[in-house]
C-alpha cells in the first residue's frame, strides 16, 4: 500500500484560519449591534423622558398662566375699569400685569376679549393684524363659560399655548382673558438645555401656501427647508436639511428612535404630534440627538478591538503555524522512515518485491523518456540451502547481506534499481541505450561475487559463493508487459542453473533459447 505524505499545514492549519477569521468578524458584527442596540436603547429611554418631560413642562405652564388668568377675574379695579368703558385706564392696568408675567413668567400673549370675539384690547401688541385660523381654545370658552387651554398656530406668533378664562360677576360672564406663551419658546428652552435639535412642522390643511410664504417673509425665515410632503417646516434648530432627511421625514411621519443622517452627522429621530383643544392634530414635533460621537465612539472602539483580535489572531496563527509545521516535519519525517521501511528488504536494504510490484512499471516508464531498451536480470545464489543448513542461517544472513552489497555496488546509476524479490533471489531492473549493456554489467557481477571468495564447500565444483543469473533485455514501448520480461528471465536463470550455475544466460525472443556465458 502506498503511503501519502502529511500536509497538515493546508488540511488543518487553513481552515482553522478561516474558522478563526469567521469567529472573529461574527464576534466584531455581533459587538457593533449590541453597542448600536445599546445606543438606540439609551435614545429610546431618553425620548421617553423627553416625551414625559415636555408634556411636564406644558401642564406647568397651562397650571401657571391658569392661575395667573384666576387672579385677573378676581381683581375689582380691571371689572370696574371694563364695566365703566374705560378702555385707557384699563389698558395701563393690564399692562403692568403683562410687564410683570413677561419678565417673570415669558408670557407672550395677553388679550382681553368681548362676549363677541371681538379682541377688546391686545395688551402685549397694540398693532391690528388677522389669524390664520379660528381660535378654537376662544370659541370654546365662550360656549362653556369655561377655562379653556390648547395650542393654536398664529401668523405672527408661531405655534402659541393659550388659556382663555371668562370673567364672571354676579353670574353673568362680562369678557375673557387670554394669555399666551410661545410654545417653540417653551420646547426650545428644554432641547437647549438637553443638546437636542427640534423641527417644527404644521400640517398643511392649517395654512395656505400663499399664507405660508407670508409667514416666512414676516418672519425672516430661510426658506431652504421650508415644506415636506405633507407639512410646512415652521422652525428648525438644524441649520440645514439634506435629501436624505428630508426622504425619511416624509416616509417615516411616526419615527421612534430611527437612525438618521443629515449633512455628514449621525442623529436617532423621534416624533410627536401636537393637537389642537378639538384633537386635531395640528403638527408634528421631530426631536433629533445627535449621536455623532457616540458613532466616532463606536468606529474607535470597534477599529481597536479589530486590531486587537487580529493581532491576538496572527499571534496565535504564528504560534500553530510554527507548532504544526514542526510537527508536519517530524510526522513527514517518520513516513519517510515507514516508507523506506515498508520498501525496502529488513536484511539487505534493497527495495522489495511488494515495492517491486508497485512502482516497476512506473520506473519503466520513466526510463522511456531518457532510454530504449530496458534489461530484467534476475539473481540466484547457488546451493543456498546448503550454506544455511551447513553453515547455519546467521552465515547465511550475512552471505546475504554481502551478495546485496556488491549489487548494489555495481548497479548505482539513477536508472537502475535493486530489489530481493525472494529468499536468496535478487532482481535488478535496469535501462540503457543499447541492448549489449545489460549482459555486460550481469556478467561483471557474477565474477565479482565469485572474486569475493566468501567459503561454500558444499558449492560443488566452486567451493565459494556463486550465483547464477537470467538475463532478459527488450526495447522499451508502451504496450511492454512486466510478466513477460519477470517470465523470461526466470527461464534464463533456471538455464544458468541447470548448465552448471556461476553464469549468465541472455533470454533470446526471436528464437525462444537462452544463450549462456561463463
Amino acid at each position: 500500500m502506498q503511503l501519502k505524505q502529511f500536509n497538515i499545514l493546508i488540511k488543518l492549519l487553513f481552515p482553522m484560519i478561516i474558522s478563526l477569521f469567521l469567529i472573529s468578524i461574527i464576534s466584531i458584527g455581533a459587538d457593533f449591534l449590541n453597542l448600536e442596540k445599546n445606543i438606540k436603547s439609551e435614545a429610546k429611554s431618553y425620548f421617553k423622558n423627553t416625551s414625559i418631560t415636555i408634556d411636564y413642562i406644558l401642564e406647568k405652564n397651562i397650571d401657571l398662566m391658569k392661575t395667573l388668568t384666576f387672579q385677573i377675574t378676581k381683581n375689582e379695579k380691571i371689572i370696574k375699569e371694563f364695566e365703566d368703558n374705560n378702555k385707557e385706564a384699563l389698558f395701563k392696568s393690564l399692562s403692568v400685569l403683562f410687564e410683570h408675567y413677561h419678565i417673570n413668567h415669558n408670557i407672550t400673549h395677553f388679550y382681553l376679549h368681548k362676549k363677541s370675539q371681538h379682541k377688546y384690547l391686545a395688551i402685549h401688541n397694540t398693532n391690528k393684524y388677522k389669524h390664520l385660523t379660528t381660535k378654537v381654545t376662544l370659541n370654546e370658552s365662550i360656549n362653556s363659560s369655561k377655562t379653556i387651554s390648547g395650542i393654536e398656530f398664529d401668523i405672527k406668533h408661531h405655534l402659541t399655548l393659550r388659556v382663555v378664562s371668562p370673567v364672571i360677576k354676579n353670574g353673568k360672564v362680562l369678557f375673557f382673558i387670554e394669555l399666551g406663551k410661545n410654545i417653540e419658546k417653551i420646547i426650545k428652552e428644554y432641547t437647549e438645555n438637553s443638546k437636542a435639535d427640534i423641527i417644527f412642522t404644521i400640517n398643511k390643511k392649517h395654512i395656505t401656501q400663499k399664507d405660508f410664504i407670508k409667514w416666512l417673509d414676516k418672519n425672516d425665515k430661510e426658506r431652504s427647508f421650508d415644506s415636506l410632503s405633507n407639512y410646512y417646516i415652521l422652525d428648525s434648530s438644524i441649520p440645514k436639511i439634506d435629501k436624505a432627511l428630508e426622504k425619511d421625514l416624509n416616509k417615516h411621519l411616526n419615527l421612534k428612535s430611527q437612525f438618521v443622517e443629515n449633512e455628514g452627522k449621525k442623529y436617532i429621530i423621534y416624533s410627536q404630534s401636537y393637537f389642537d383643544t378639538s384633537n386635531k392634530e395640528l403638527g408634528k414635533l421631530f426631536i433629533l440627538k445627535d449621536i455623532t460621537n457616540q458613532y466616532k465612539y463606536l468606529y474607535s472602539s470597534i477599529l481597536k478591538t479589530t486590531i486587537i483580535t487580529f493581532i491576538i489572531l496572527l499571534i496565535t496563527i504564528w504560534y500553530y503555524f510554527k507548532h504544526i509545521r514542526k510537527t508536519e516535519s517530524e510526522l513527514n519525517y517518520a513516513y519517510k522512515y515507514v516508507q523506506q521501511l515498508s520498501a525496502k528488504d529488513g536484511l539487505t536494504k534493497l527495495y522489495n518485491k511488494q515495492y517491486y510490484l508497485d512502482n516497476v512499471l512506473k520506473l519503466i516508464q520513466n526510463f522511456s523518456r531518457f532510454n530504449s531498451y530496458v534489461s530484467f536480470i534476475l539473481i540466484d545464489v547457488d546451493n543456498f540451502k546448503k550454506y544455511n543448513d551447513n553453515y547455519g542461517h546467521l552465515k547465511g544472513d550475512d552471505v546475504l547481506i554481502q551478495v546485496s552489497k556488491i549489487i548494489k555496488d555495481n548497479f548505482k546509476r539513477d536508472t537502475e534499481y535493486c530489489f530481493r524479490v525472494g529468499g536468496e533471489e535478487f532482481l535488478i531492473v535496469s535501462a540503457s541505450e543499447d541492448a549489449e549493456n545489460g549482459n555486460k554489467m550481469a556478467n561483471d557481477l557474477c565474477k565479482r561475487i565469485q572474486n569475493k571468495n566468501i567459503e561454500h564447500k558444499f558449492n560443488e565444483n566452486f567451493d565459494v559463493i556463486t550465483v547464477s543469473i537470467g538475463l532478459v533485455t527488450k526495447h522499451i514501448s508502451h504496450d511492454i508487459k512486466i510478466d513477460d520480461l519477470y517470465n523470461s528471465a526466470d527461464k534464463a536463470l533456471y538455464e544458468s542453473k541447470e548448465k552448471g550455475r556461476n553464469k549468465v544466460t541472455v533470454f533470446k525472443e526471436s528464437t525462444q533459447k537462452s544463450v549462456s556465458s561463463d
